[in-house]
């Protein structure tokens, strides 16, 4: 992260969660995946064309299980952390990811939204947007 040194133990631990979706997803564990998803989880992704897609949390899944079906190599862990922001029970993580999951190397920078219930950080929200 560049703008902030020193994370509270909140920021810490939504970093953490973030930090496991990215590995999770990219070598499609499913598994994983769905326990850190809240079943009411969004993505929303616009892509370089400026099209828009809506996925729920069972398509999203279903999309990781096809990758796996396939033996997709797996997609680029890296990730650079521009802001985590946390704010009681909700959360909010700007992050730039560089990964080939739709054919070609594309940079993205996603916003995070998570939500703390029964002391777990769970994803609600991506909002993914492609950049040129």
């Amino acid at each position: 992260m560049k703008q902030q040194t020193q994370l509270s133990a909140d920021q810490k631990a939504v970093r953490q969660v973030v930090m496991d979706i990215i590995e999770y997803g990219s070598v499609y564990n499913v598994e994983k995946l769905d326990r850190l998803y809240s079943d009411s989880m969004q993505v929303i992704r616009v892509a370089r064309d400026g099209s828009t897609v809506v996925l729920g949390k069972n398509e999203v899944l279903q999309f990781f299980m096809d990758k796996r079906a396939a033996n997709t190599k797996p997609a680029r862990a890296h990730a650079d952390f521009h802001h985590i922001e946390v704010n009681g029970e909700e959360a909010k993580v700007l992050v730039t990811r560089e990964m080939k999951l739709f054919g070609s190397p594309e940079k993205s920078v996603y916003s995070i939204s998570l939500a703390k219930t029964n002391r777990n950080w769970k994803v609600v929200k991506e909002t993914v947007v492609a950049r040129a």
